[in-house]
Order: structure tokens, then sequence, then C-alpha cells
């Protein structure tokens, strides 16, 4: 490769980010460009909320008001380059078709294009590859990885920690706090301007950070189920990460694997491709070696990055990665990607919660700016405040109030642990809001096989069929010991194997010698009787059957592993204790004496439910001990074949027959069927065996000759090869012989019939679907419990299904029956047996026709459509394809029920703590509401302002809704039926025993506070009497307008003391010795209502104040200008002039003397604050449950360490010195911490005692 081509491939690679817009029509911009557009907000944005609020939308969509954007930002920041195309081909096909034409003309794929139409060695020496057989080199592999970069096909880049911190900014609320920042500083509140933006920047740390951990969770959590490949390198078959596959690299395909980059076949075994993602046709494409059509994209000698192999198999040269491959190019040209799939139910609930919280508080908000407005609201606590700002900095509490916008951090935070946990008990999900899906999962589809089941099928029976003397017979055997994987063994008559041979088997030395000593062994090395015969024989088919399946021994574990199709694996393993096949004797040399032809295979599928492989005989005419003469014709091959006996039974043309000491095939010398008692014994023989939960395979072989062979090479493909063999031949003579069936047991997992259980009491159904037949599905059915699950099955609880009877007149190959049809048997049905791919799809979207959230379960290629068709696909993680993994919404890591089950008690708990803590951010922030509304209302001191909001909001609510969203699940959780999608976040329930008492309860005594608090601190309890305790003096100015200034204030306080409990008076007056405003704490004890300088006990400090002052005392100048009013304080004589409104004369102040009255007022806030604190904190302790707060107190010890951080954090604000001064609070007496403490503590026992009383009552009944 030249230098050139290197840098610009380069190049490419650094060009190719696609950015994320939003296909409905927002802005979309590159990535990379200065001007991206961010609309996610941990904090809750809400500004196009009030915009659309002001038209009149209400709630359109779930970002409106209380928004999941992190939730779906994360979710959509997985979106490979596939899935974006995906999308884009399902909103606009045409616009999908514009960019496929210009990656076609950036890099053409058809036949005439470079790499299809240059050989197979100047690929090789383009990208280092010196030998197809052995792969790239290592060193090879890295100059190639540095040249062309990881196969990675990404849909955005990833930001970086400052552009999300940055983006937390980006909403309304924010917007709104840094606007009152810039306000007080303008005005002249330094303090406060700059702490409203220091919380700010507090609160978009911790968002960032929380939101990046997330995301990086979920990272890690995608990489569990990263796609894989086989490969080839320095002369080893190496399975590795999809992106670490580089140009050169030999590739190993076969079905359902994911094609892992752009590559060029050089060997092919009927492969088949489904590239609708990038053609848009659901037809698969058969693939082959030469180009043809030299002018159609795609060329079929081509496979191309994240399409799927649908069938066979096959070897190519990798030529692209990455973005280079053709769906890179295609999604880099498109420059769009999703906001996601279909809104979840938590979606839709938030949505429709947010749209009514978002209406109310701007309807809220108006009014109590406009009350604020009309009647001159004034801040006692801030008497020198400018009263716009007052104004504004109410509103800014009232809108803070009325958003809870810790609610999209929290709601991420859960799912993402939540997936975190879920990973942990198995089940990996690569979709986040399927997390919360899964608890209103009322339907589960299941597989049987390595589900419900172990998946570890062990053969332990064969039946074999033979006709003696004019008389037809079957004769059953048994393998044993069946351990696993374990080879040694033999083959036993039923009445051979007793309790005690058994017993005398299991501690039988574990090698072949000692089981061939066993004279009942069947199978013995030197036996040669007939049942010998027809058994080695039965199982020399299905061991060359299974040819790319071997088990070998760990050295490591000393234990026998599998290794290739789990399915054949049992076969393998009986075949080994009729000593075939090198897993004992490795000199065996049973592969070299039968070699395969491979371009002969037919593959299994799961329409034809059978495979077919076609050996060179050792010996013409004989195959293993059956001699297959007929006539003067010589048999050099034959096709191996084993399958569902229901699909094989009627192509049934002759069986084996035992003559003196050998035994033939018993050719049939005219075209009759096979007799009528040759029918019954092997239609009661499968019957027998599926009854057993024995999954039953047909193993038979068809004899071939040369000519046969040279026809068979003739046909198109597998399907024509099968249906030449199933037909006869060309001639007639090519007849199926059967040879036995092979029972194998695949018992139900542990804890399955248990988790059903479970299922039936949580109100969720469960549906067994399944390739086997009848009898298998419905023996397994019944030893897992699966019947008898729900009452309302009717009289048919034995509801089991062919799938077929989804058809009409029960034949697989028609139309389905009318969608009223289908749902009547699907309401009732729970298993379905004997189901195509398809068949799948069309159950679930039965089952969602009637109101189901439907979970299903898949493992094929096949299985892909009805995994994205269902609420929550499923995939297997073990035995799953990547095409399976890669349309589903869950991976199970186990492959097993159970863990589905546990995923939907995770759901349930996941979405049962979302409740919690949006009950408490809802009952908490509407609590404030209420108060504030309250409190302006009757006219009293709102109890907390903005900053003490923004500190309840974001620094003590916010530990104990994360130690919410950790609350383990509820003794119950799964002993209810599953809630409606439909049904919304907050229940009728939730509002009425839940929300609304408690807002009440709360708002209720948190007035009770700030009233109790202004009347032990002031005297009085509403504002109009605050300001009643000063009195004014009229003063005029040179303009003759008339001004209002105060001349003396006082107020009243309650102590608790050693000394003294009781009432003392506190005062501000005029000191004319010292011609200043002084404040007088204490000044008198009772609550008098006159004060004169002159009252008895007056504090003596005071009182010289007043007595006996003589004029040389004081300037004259001054001493005229002051008088005393009816009491004998100081004030402004009546002719005083001023200059205009900013002079002020002596002895007066617009708001000097209300320094008392506000320090006081702040004391009695204080109060209120601490109660509103400990009502919200203690909140946490009773929503999290419907049973008592004690019963479940310490369920949960993250609460306790929450909640001690925000009793601290309250602590801190009020006694910190110059802190509580930033936050307008001051240091409490210790009877008023306590005071104010008691009113949230009756909160929580109103919360106890009414409503969950209540509502326990309700359910009792």
């Amino acid at each position: 490769m030249t230098e050139e081509r290197a840098n610009s491939t380069a190049a490419d690679r650094n060009d190719c980010a696609i950015s994320l817009g939003d296909v409905e029509g927002h802005p979309v911009m590159d990535a990379a460009s200065d001007g991206e557009v961010h609309q996610g907000s941990i904090i809750g944005s809400i500004s196009r909320a009030i915009s659309r609020t002001m038209v009149g939308t209400l709630g359109t969509n779930f970002a409106d008001v209380v928004e999941m954007d992190v939730v779906n930002k994360l979710s959509t920041s997985r979106l490979m380059a596939d899935e974006v195309i995906e999308i884009a081909r399902k909103k606009d096909e045409s616009m999908v078709e514009k960019a496929t034409e210009q990656a076609q003309l950036d890099r053409p794929t058809g036949g005439k294009s470079h790499y299809a139409t240059a050989s197979i060695e100047t690929l090789m020496a383009e990208f280092g590859l010196q030998d197809l057989s052995t792969g790239l080199s290592t060193a090879q592999y890295n100059l190639n990885q540095e040249l062309y970069g990881r196969n990675l096909l990404e849909a955005t880049k990833k930001l970086p920690l400052w552009r999300i911190y940055i983006n937390q900014f980006c909403n309304f609320v924010v917007i709104m706090l840094l606007s009152a920042a810039v306000g007080s500083l303008i005005l002249g509140n330094i303090v406060e301007g700059v702490f409203i933006i220091l919380i700010t920047n507090i609160n978009a740390a911790m968002a960032s950070y929380m939101e990046r951990s997330a995301a990086n969770a979920l990272e890690k959590l995608a990489e569990i189920s990263s796609p894989t490949s086989t490969v080839v390198r320095n002369g080893e078959y190496l399975v590795i990460d999809s992106k670490d596959v580089v140009p050169g690299d030999i590739i190993l395909l076969k079905m359902g694997d994911t094609v892992p980059a752009d590559a060029r076949f050089f060997e092919v075994t009927e492969i088949r491709i489904n590239e609708a993602l990038l053609t848009g046709e659901s037809e698969t494409v058969k693939k082959q070696l030469v180009a043809l059509d030299r002018d159609t994209p795609f060329a079929k000698n081509l496979c191309f990055a994240s399409t799927s192999v649908t069938a066979g198999s096959g070897r190519a040269i990798v030529v692209s990665t990455g973005m280079n491959t053709q769906v890179g190019k295609i999604a880099k040209q498109l420059k769009i990607a999703s906001q996601g799939s279909d809104l979840t139910p938590l979606q839709i609930g938030l949505n429709r919660l947010g749209g009514i919280i978002g209406i109310i508080s701007i309807c809220v908000l108006i009014t109590i700016i406009v009350v604020a407005i009309f009647t001159g609201y004034e801040d006692p606590t801030r008497p020198d405040t400018n009263r716009v700002l007052a104004i504004v900095l109410l509103a800014v509490g009232f809108a803070v109030s009325s958003i809870p916008e810790g609610l999209p951090m929290v709601v991420t935070i859960s799912l993402s642990l939540g997936a975190k946990d879920m990973a942990n008990r198995n089940a990996n999900i690569r979709k986040l809001p399927a997390v919360e899906t899964l608890g209103c999962c009322s339907v589960i589809c299941s597989d049987k096989t390595g589900t419900l089941t172990e998946g570890k099928m062990t053969t332990t029976t064969i039946v074999t069929f033979h006709s003696k003397d004019d008389t037809w017979k079957s004769e059953e055997l048994l393998f044993y010991p069946t351990v696993g994987f374990n080879p040694y063994g033999g083959v036993f008559r039923s009445e051979d194997l007793t309790d005690d041979m058994k017993s005398t088997l299991r501690n039988y030395t574990r090698d072949a010698v000692s089981f061939d000593e066993i004279d009942k062994n069947v199978c013995a090395k030197d036996e040669k009787m007939h049942s010998s015969q027809q058994v080695r024989a039965c199982m020399l088919s299905a061991y060359l059957n299974s040819h790319a399946t071997r088990i070998e021994k760990d050295e490591k574990t000393n234990r026998w592993k599998a290794v290739g199709n789990m399915t054949e694996c049992p076969l393998v393993v009986a075949a080994a204790k009729c000593r075939i096949g090198p897993s004992i004797n490795s000199s065996d040399s049973t592969n070299g004496d039968y070699p395969i032809i491979s371009s002969l295979e037919i593959p299994f599928n799961s329409s034809r439910k059978m495979m077919c492989t076609v050996h060179k005989l050792k010996q013409t005419n004989m195959f293993g001990d059956v001699k297959l003469s007929r006539g003067s014709e010589i048999f050099t091959h034959v096709a191996t074949i084993k399958g569902a006996p229901d699909m094989l039974f009627n192509n049934i043309k002759v069986t084996l027959k035992r003559v003196d000491d050998a035994c033939i095939v018993d050719w049939r010398d005219d075209d009759r069927e096979p007799l009528e008692s040759q029918v019954e014994a092997i239609l009661k023989a499968n019957d027998e065996l599926s009854s057993r939960a024995l999954r039953v395979l047909m193993v038979g072989m068809f004899p071939l000759t040369d000519a046969h062979i040279e026809s068979l090479k003739e046909c198109e493909d597998s399907d024509e090869r099968m249906n030449w063999l199933l037909k006869g031949g060309n001639d007639g003579k090519c007849e199926l012989v059967l040879l036995g069936f092979v029972g194998s047991l695949d018992p139900p997992r542990f804890g399955v019939k248990k988790a059903i259980e479970t299922c039936g009491r949580a109100g969720v159904r469960v549906v067994m679907i399944t390739g086997d037949q009848k009898a298998t599905a419905g023996a397994i059915a019944k030893d897992i419990g699966l019947f008898n699950q729900f009452d309302y099955l009717g009289d048919d609880k034995t509801g089991i299904l062919e799938c077929s009877n989804l058809h009409v007149n029960n034949d697989h190959y028609r139309e389905y029956l009318p969608d009223d049809i289908i749902d009547s048997h699907t309401s009732r049905v729970s298993v379905f047996c004997r189901a195509q791919p398809e068949d799948k799809v069309v159950i679930v979207e039965s089952l969602k026709r009637q109101g189901y959230l439907t979970a299903m379960t898949g493992d094929g290629v096949n299985d892909a459509p009805a995994l994205k068709a269902a609420d929550i696909g499923v995939a297997m993680g073990i035995n799953g394809t990547d095409v399976a993994k890669g349309a589903s919404d869950m991976v199970l890591l186990d492959d097993n029920f159970c863990t589905i089950v546990n995923s939907i008690e995770s759901g349930r708990t996941i979405y049962a703590n979302i409740q919690k803590f949006v009950s408490f951010l809802l009952g908490t922030n509407i609590g404030e509401i209420l108060y504030l509304t309250a409190a302006i209302i009757i006219r009293t001191l709102p109890p907390v302002e903005a900053l003490q909001i923004l500190f309840l909001n974001f620094i003590t609510d916010g530990c104990p809704a994360v130690a919410l969203s950790r609350e383990p699940p509820e003794v119950n959780v799964m002993d209810s039926k599953p809630r409606p999608a439909s049904q919304p976040i907050m229940t009728r329930d939730w509002w009425i025993y839940g929300n609304i008492p408690h807002t009440i309860f709360e708002a209720a005594m948190v007035i009770c506070s700030v009233l109790t608090a202004l009347y032990v601190c002031t005297g009085v309890i509403f504002m109009r009497d605050i300001h009643n305790q000063c009195r004014s003096v009229t003063v005029e100015d040179i303009n003759g307008n008339n001004h209002q200034f105060m001349y003396f204030c006082k107020s009243y306080e309650f102590r608790i003391g050693r000394d003294y409990t009781g009432w003392v008076t506190n005062i501000n007056y005029f000191d004319i010795k010292h011609l200043q405003i002084k404040t007088a704490l204490g000044v008198l004890k009772g609550k008098p209502d006159v004060v004169t300088p002159y009252t008895k006990d007056l504090f003596e400090e005071v009182a010289k104040s007043f007595d006996g002052i003589k004029r040389d005392e004081v300037p004259e100048e001054f001493y005229y200008k002051l008088e005393r009013d009816e009491d004998g304080w100081f004030r402004p004589k009546s002719w005083v002039i001023i200059a205009d409104k900013n002079d002020t004369p002596l002895g007066a102040a617009r708001h000097g003397y209300l320094g008392i009255t506000a320090r006081k007022s702040t004391q009695a806030r204080t109060m209120s604050f601490v109660t509103a604190v400990w009502c919200e904190m203690l909140r946490a302790y009773t929503v999290r449950s419907w049973d008592y707060f004690y019963e479940v107190f310490n369920r949960n010890p993250s609460m306790h360490v929450a909640c001690s951080i925000s009793a601290t954090a309250t602590l801190v604000a009020t006694v910190i010195p110059k802190f509580n001064k930033i936050m307008h609070l001051v240091s409490l007496p210790w009877w008023q911490y306590l005071l104010a403490i008691g009113f949230a503590f009756v909160t929580l026992i109103l919360d106890e005692c009414i409503p969950k009383y209540l509502y326990r009552r309700k359910i009792k009944h």
C-alpha cells in the first residue's frame, strides 16, 4: 500500500463522526462543530415547556416539563451506525436511498468495483496477507491496525466532561437562577449573587459526574455482549472482539453471525446473507465467488458489515473496516440519529405528570407575582433590599419550588444503577428504558431449550427398528452412565440396567477398556450381535451428520467439554459410548474412513427441521456393519440425515433386516408404503419417547451411487438437494433408510418451576414457544408447572397448540388465520409447539393486540423480527447469535428463564422506587408551593426564600432521593399483577393516600411553624403587624412632596433561660447623645402595649439616653431639629424639610429602624426553614413503604446516612458564622430547634396515622 493511500484512509477515519440530531425536525449539527445544540439537562429543562404551555400545549413530548433527556441521551449515545440507518429507513426511505447512492459514489460495491473484480492474490498483496490458511501474522495485524484504525462504527463522539458540564446550564431553572444572581450583583447583593452562582455550579458538577458515571457504566455493560468474530491469525483460529478485526483478516462466517466488516469471499457453502439494512429488501442474498452482475450495487462475492448470515457458511478477506464500510459511509451521509424508540411507560407517565405540574406552577407563579406587586410585598428580613429584587427573588423561589429539578438526575441514577444490578444478576440491559419497562411486563414468551431447560442435553435412549422372519420389531436400549459430556459408558437393554447395575457402572473405572469388559454392554468393542450392528449404524450416521461438533477434555479442570453445536454434542457423546469417534480412542479413523463432501451439505434450518451430510463410503455397499447391496447397484456414498420425526416420517421407505448374523437394508421390490404394523410401531416409539420429555431425533441414511452424486452436484442449492433426496432422486430409487430414534433429555433448569409459580402470583403469564413435538413440549410444560399457572385459562388447562393450527387448514405453508381467531388461541394457550420463527412474530403481535406487554426470548438469526416486535426483546448471551443480541433490549448472560423473572422483579422494584422518589420530590415541591402560596395569601412571612429553597431542593433533598432509588424490593413485590402500561406514574392511590395528604400536612406544619416562630420572635404573626410595630413621621421635601420615615420600632420575644422564662421587649430608637440609631434587646421584661423611655424597669442604658439630657451635650443645630413624641421618643420636627426622596432627616430612616424586626423575622424564618427541611427529610422515611415506617426503619442503611447528611447540612447552614449570613439564617436557641423539628415530627405522625391507615384498611377490605 502506498503512503498516499494510507494517509487518505487515516484522514477518512478522522472525519467519520456521525452527529446526533432530532429526526422530528430539531436542528442537526455536526458533532465536531462549535454550534452543536444540546437540549439535555440533569436539573430538568423546562424552557420549551413554558413556551409551549403558554400557547396551550400540554405535555406533547416527555421533554416538555419533567424530562428524562439524560436517559434518552444515554440510550441514543449507544446507537451504532447500523442502528442509525435502520431508524432512518423507518422515518424516510428516500433519505436512506440518497445516502446509499452517495456512499456508492464514494466507494462502489458493484461487480465492477475494485474489491469485487480484483483477484484474491491482488487483495492478499494489498493487505499484507501471505497465506489464506494461516491468516495475518501478528506484525502485519499491528501494522494494519495502525493504518486503518479499529473496526468501530461510532454514531457519536463521546462528549468531553467539560461539554457535559456546560450542558447543565442550558435549561430554564438554571437560567432563571443565574438571572437572579446577575440581578443581585447589579443591585449590590454581591454575597447572595455569588452564592447562587456557586450552588448552581456545584449542582452542575454533581450532575455532570452522575451523567458521565452512568454513561461509563452503560458502556461497560455494552462490552459484556459486544459481538465477536472468528478469524485466522498465525495459523490459529481465534474468537476476538469484532472491533479488533482489520483489513486483511480472514474471517469465518456461519449462520447467525453478524458480518463484522466489508469482505470478499473466497470460499462459500450455501451461504445466504440478509442485506435488508443496506438494500431495504427482506429477501436473503445467496453469495458466490464471482460477481456476475457487474452493474448492480452490493456484489454477490462481497459481504458487508452489520448484515447477518441466515444460512450456510463461508470464508472471506476483510477489505474495509469501521466507518469506511458501506454501513459507515451511508450513516455518515445521513448525519442523523434517532431520539430513541417509542416512549416507555415511565416516560409517558412522567410526561403526563410534567404537563400538569407545568400548567399549575405557571398559573401559581403568575398569580403570586401579581399579588405581590399589588399588595406592596416587602420582605421584612431584608428591609434594605430593592422591592423589585425582592419580588424577583420571590418569583425565583416559587419557580424553583414548583419544579422537581432533581427528578431527571435521580431517574437516571436509578435506571443506570438498576441496569448495573441486573448485570450482576446475569441480565445485561442494552437499552436503558427497558429497565423500567420490565416492571409492567405481563407475558413472557420463552423458548424451551436452554431457557426453561438446562440446554445441556444428554442422549439417554435409542430405539432401532428391524424385520426378521416376516415379523417387524422395535428395540429400545439405554445409554449409561450419562454424566455431562463424559464419553465413557455403554449401551444396555432396559431389563439389564437394574439399580444394582447402575450403581456398579457409576462406580466403575471410567475408561473404555473397563466398559468393554461388561458383557451386557451391547456396544462392547468386539460385540457383533444384531443389536450392536443396528445401534452402531444409527450412531455412526448421527456422528457423521454432526461433523462440526466434538468433545475434548480440559486438562486444567479434568472435565469434558463440548465444542460446536450444543444440540449435536449429546449425539457425539452417545456415539463415543458406541466406540465411534476419536473422543476415547485418538486413533479412531471414522472421519477419515467416511470423508465428507462439504459442497453437498444441507445445513439445518428452522423450517425444514433436518440436516443432511454426504460422505464417501470406506467400502462400497457397506455402511458400518450394515450391508447396502441391492441387485447390481454399487453404492459408493451415503447421505446421513437427522431431523424431526414428524418431518421425516412420511419419507421413510425402508428399514433394516436381520439375516443370520448380518444386518442388511430391507429393500422393497415395489413402491408399497411401509406395512401398517411398521407405521404403528414407529409412531408408538416416537410418542412414547416424547411423552417422557425426551427430545426425539430420527436418524437415517440415503445409500447413493456415483450417478446420484452427480445429480446432487447439479442441484442449485440445499433446498433443491433436499427435495431431490426426499423424492427419491431422478429414478425414485434413492430411498430413505430408517436407522432409529435417538432420545435426549434436557432437564428443566433448577428454579424454573418456582419462577413460574412466582410469575403466577405476579400476574405474569408464561407462554412456552418451542420447535419440539407436541408430546415433548407437553411433558416439559407439565414438569415445570406451566399449565396450571392461571385459573382463568378455563376448562382447557392443557392449553397446548401446534403452530400449524394458526394457519389456514392447519397448513404451515398457507396464510395465517384472521386476527380474531389467532387472538382466541393466544388468549388461552400456554404452549405453542412446532413453532417457526415467523410464528413468534404472529404470537407476539396477537398478545400485544390484547393489551399484554410482552417479553420475547430468542437466540437465532430468524428470531430477530420477533425480538424487535416484542416490547422487550430478550436474547441469549451464551447460545444467542450476534443478530439476536443486536435486536434485543436485554441479553441473558446465563440463558436462564429465572433471570427474566428476576429482572421483572428488579424492574418492578426500580419502578416502585421511582414512584417513591417522584412522590418524595413532588410532595416536597408541591408542599413548598402550598406553604409559600398560603403565606402570601394570609400575608405572613414566607417560610423560606429563594436561596433556602435552592438549598432545600439541591442539597437536603438530593441525598434522601438517591437513597430512595436504592430501596430493596418490597416483600410482596411479586404478589400483585403488573401495572398497566397506560397507568400514570402517580396513581390515584398515590395522590389520595400519599401526595395530597402529605403536602397538606407539610404545608400546614410549616405555616404553623412560621406563625409560631413569628409570634415567639416578634410577638405578632402577620406582615402588617410587623410593620405596625414601628412609628413613622411624615416629612416634606422642597418640592412639596411628602415622604414617610421611621423613627422608632419595638417587637416582643419569648425567651427560655436559666434566669428568666417569658416575654421581653426589643426596641430600635434614636440615641440623641450619640446621634445614631440603636438596637436594645430585652430592654424590658414582659409584653407591654406602650413602652416609653421612662417605663419602670427599662434597661438602664436606654433610660440614661433620655434622663437629664443637657442642651450643651447636643449640638444646637441637631437639638432644634428633633422633638419627642407622646411617649418620649425622639423624632424629626414636623417643619423639617428635606432636599429630595434620597435625603433623610435627622433621627429618622426609611429602613434603619427595622434592624430588630429584620433580625427576629430572620430568626423566625430560620425556624420554619428547619421545619421544612425536617418535614422533607422525614418524608423520605414515610414514603418508602406503605408499611409503617418503624417496620422498615433499618431496611435501607443508606437512608440513615442520607438523612444524616441532610440534617448536618442544615445545622451547618444555621450555625456556621458568615455561611448562615449568606443563607439569611441565624443560629437558634436549643428550644427553638426542638420546636421547629417537633412540627416536622407532627407531619410524620399525621402521614403515618391517617393516610397510611386508610390505605391499609382499603387494601385489607
